[in-house]
């Protein structure tokens, strides 16, 4: 197999992978902010919008990335120019739904 060829299903698998994440997180993100407004009329702290869970699947996300990359055989330098290839592909993506989306 070729070493593009190895670079796009690299690149394939984050694009794919990173709008259902994106979205994901961001529901996660609306939920703990509903939480942190019912919370802030009883508890005096302060509390993240973003979760542990949301942290932990991004570093699994980026782990997969380069698990998949490492197993198709990319140097790397090829699987990080990979991940952020991907990273603006599938945040197009991303964007691009969530504009539809307001329509």
């Amino acid at each position: 197999m070729s070493t593009l060829v190895r670079f796009t299903v690299g690149t394939a698998f984050t694009t794919i992978a990173l709008p259902f994440f994106l979205d994901w997180a961001r529901d996660e993100a609306e939920k703990q902010i509903d939480r942190m407004q019912e919370a802030v009329h009883f508890t005096p702290g302060a509390e993240s919008p973003i979760t542990a869970e949301v942290v932990v699947g991004g570093i699994g996300l980026t782990a997969g990335h380069f698990i998949v990359a490492r197993v198709l055989g990319l140097r790397f330098g090829a699987a990080l120019l990979s991940l952020f290839m991907a990273a603006v592909i599938g945040g197009s993506i991303f964007i691009y739904r969530a504009v539809g989306d307001e329509r």
